[in-house]
């Protein structure tokens, strides 16, 4: 609404417009009445009309039924049809003379007006005079029996005086429709005019209007173009990226130009707030922020309490560099209310680059823990053997590759973008996994770390190249860990660099190939401790020398990840353990000996077993079969879900258990092996998973 002060201001041109929709309203009132008595009165020119055609049908009438008694006939459809005319003639004539109804060209009622002209009224009053003896001629034909030569005489009377009169009531009706006509024609004229007058004064009247307001919006534009110089000035000097968003999260038209610096060069005006940072945080993060500024938006919210809140008020981001490269910045993102009139406008988005803040604590903190970190790392390092070490480094870096490739990759369709995650996923696990063995936690932190990245663009809908970026940038981090690892390494052992080998080294002696043991016991002591259990590991690996190095390789990834299975899931605690009356510490035997057609791969465990029924629940959970299908599986069928990429039957991940990759690497390796996987399973006795590599690919 406008204020007094606003209507002061604008009075004229107020006024002008009121005067505008006075005259269109006082032009619509007189449009409808006039137009209305027009639609009158083309009624009334229409029925003039037909009481000449009537006059006409009656004569006709008339004679027919003269000639058919002549002929001897009846007549009688010609008499209906002369009754017919001379009564509606009659009723319609006698409607225009004193104002009644009379029925219409679709035999409704209709109410007809008393013509007033004096032209109109000569010629009804002339015709009624004509009409008053034929009426009534009528009246003593119709009553004398159609028999009675009295019959014949009224009918030779009414031939002559329809005869004699015929022209006559034609002409003063022609005379009546001409006037009616007429009538209709003088409204139409002075409708015409009325509505000239009305559009001349409008255009006058609009162009008062233009000549005021060209001149009000000349003086407004004049401050409006000062203040938007203003306000550029102000927009184009400001350090921090500046912004306004409405209530549907929605950028305004204005915005500082150091937004353009932060996020680069771009139209932001009309974007929405969640595409600005889309590419930037994750799906919860951005949710999570959707969130506070809902709360900001909402009036009974108070804003102080929520400050605190502000899930952006540091946010790490990688931003494309003029250059093509991208780096890594820390953001801070302020929120205020925008309060106009006591109403919630917008919110007014402050963002700032504090990344040197950032780098400059970090660098404190790492000046601070540094000294500590290289002392564990040091001390983890010392228990490791060199060779096994040298392996770690030497796997870790080709997977990594491996990764690097598989990042690099493109990918045309939604699937391939899921076997690109999945393919990740098993490569990661597998480092994790080797981590662990060693008790490198560092390392292990950080595979966990990237496979939380995975799993958040698993669960993401359209997947484009650009999502898998952060990925990219995250291998950076690992091959860092992988430099300064190696230093710490060669650190250690560089006292024997210069040391003189002296050993006898037979070229002929057989190269003997060993399952490391160590590396399995290792990791299975560090999930135990973790989890609260106590575990023995057992080996029946005597067939182990017999494989290929390619063999050996991926069966050291199946036994590991089996091994881990067993220790995360099958084995319980030892107080559950003690419950069930079995002994405190559980055992886990990984086997690889010599089978029936080939080598039996096998680790058994003395745990839990497999639970068909919580096995059906996780996957109709994930969305894997409907419930009705999953009731259809047989024993064998359920259990062999757990080879399921991304099935786990854990609620939770941490870094032992709960992507479901460790079995599905052991599926993928046991395929390229040619193998055939087997589970055997007994609640609360025991689980055994193995695979047969044949006789054919030994």
């Amino acid at each position: 609404m406008f204020s007094l002060a606003e209507l002061g201001k604008y009075r004229a041109i107020v006024g002008a417009i009121a005067m505008f929709i006075f005259l269109d309203l006082g032009v619509l009132v007189l449009n409808f009445y006039i137009s209305s008595q027009i639609a009158d009165d083309a009624v009334n020119v229409n029925l003039a009309g037909r009481q000449r055609m009537l006059s006409q049908k009656a004569t006709k009438a008339l004679y027919d039924y003269n000639t058919a008694r002549l002929l001897g006939e009846s007549g009688d459809q010609a008499f209906k049809e002369l009754e017919g005319a001379i009564s509606l003639f009659d009723q319609t004539l006698t409607a225009f003379d004193v104002g009644a109804q009379t029925m219409n060209a679709a035999g409704n009622n209709i109410q007809l007006s008393q013509v007033s002209t004096p032209l109109a009224r000569a010629a009804v009053d002339e015709a009624k005079k004509i009409w008053a003896p034929i009426k009534d001629d009528l009246e003593k034909l119709r009553s004398a029996p159609a028999s009675s030569p009295v019959h014949q005489e009224y009918l030779d009377d009414l031939l002559v005086i329809m005869k004699g009169n015929n022209l006559t009531l034609l002409k003063l009706m022609n005379d009546l429709t001409n006037e009616l006509e007429q009538i209709a024609k003088d409204k139409s004229f002075n409708l015409r005019m009325i509505q000239t007058g009305a559009i001349t004064f409008a255009i006058i009247n609009f162009f008062v209007i233009l000549v005021h307001f060209v001149g009000q919006l000349r003086r407004s534009d004049a401050q409006t173009e000062e203040a938007r110089r203003e306000t550029e000035e102000i927009l184009d000097t400001v350090q921090e990226g500046l912004l306004l968003i409405d209530t549907d999260l929605t950028i305004g038209t204005q915005y500082s130009n150091s937004l353009n610096q932060i996020f680069g060069e771009r139209e932001y005006a009309g974007m929405s707030f969640r595409a600005l940072l889309q590419s930037l945080v994750l799906e919860s993060e951005m949710e999570t922020a959707e969130e506070y500024i809902k709360l900001l938006l909402n009036p009974t919210v108070k804003e102080n309490l929520v400050g605190s809140l502000n899930p952006l008020s540091d946010l790490e981001v990688n931003l494309l560099e003029s250059n093509g490269h991208y780096s890594v910045k820390h953001l801070s993102f302020v929120f205020n209310r925008v309060i106009i009139e006591g109403e919630i406008r917008h919110i007014l988005v402050t963002v700032q680059d504090i990344t040197e803040n950032v780098e400059l604590r970090a660098a404190l903190e790492r000046e601070r823990q540094n000294s500590g970190m290289q002392a564990g790392a040091l001390k983890k390092l010392l228990h490791i053997e060199a060779d096994t070490f040298r392996t770690f480094l030497a796997e870790t870096d080709k997977s990594l590759s491996a990764i690097n490739d598989i990042l690099r990759d493109k990918a045309a369709h939604a699937h391939q973008y899921a076997s690109k995650i999945d393919s990740t996923y098993r490569l990661m696990h597998r480092i994790k996994g080797d981590a662990g063995a060693l008790s490198l936690t560092h390392v292990v932190d950080a595979a966990h770390k990237f496979e939380d990245q995975l799993e958040t663009l698993k669960g993401k809908a359209d997947l484009q190249g650009g999502d898998f970026l952060p990925l990219t940038l995250g291998l950076n981090g690992f091959y860092s860990m992988l430099a300064e690892l190696q230093e710490l390494f060669d650190l250690i052992h560089s006292n024997t660099k210069n040391t003189e080998v002296t050993a006898e080294i037979s070229l002929d002696a057989p190269k003997e190939r060993a399952l490391n043991r160590g590396k399995i016991s290792s990791l299975v002591a560090t999930i135990a401790s973790e989890k609260g259990k106590q575990i023995k590991v057992e080996f029946e690996d005597d067939a182990y020398k017999t494989l290929t190095d390619a063999q050996a390789a991926m069966i050291d990834d199946c036994v590991l990840q089996m091994a881990r299975n067993s220790a995360v899931h099958g084995i319980e605690e030892t107080v559950d353990r003690e419950l069930l009356g079995k002994s405190s510490s559980g055992t886990i035997k990984v086997m690889v000996k010599q089978d029936e057609g080939g080598i039996r791969v096998g680790v058994r465990d003395d745990g839990r077993g497999l639970d068909l029924d919580q096995i059906r629940e996780r996957a109709h959970k994930q969305g894997m079969y409907s419930a009705a299908e999953l009731e259809s599986f047989s024993s064998s069928k359920v259990m062999s879900l757990i080879f399921m990429p991304g099935f786990s039957t854990l609620d939770s991940a941490d870094s032992h258990g709960g992507r479901g990759v460790g079995m599905d690497l052991v599926r993928s390796h046991v395929n390229d092996l040619k193998g055939r996987l087997r589970i055997s399973s007994r609640a609360t006795k025991h689980c055994e998973i193995s695979f047969l590599i044949p006789t054919s690919a030994v």
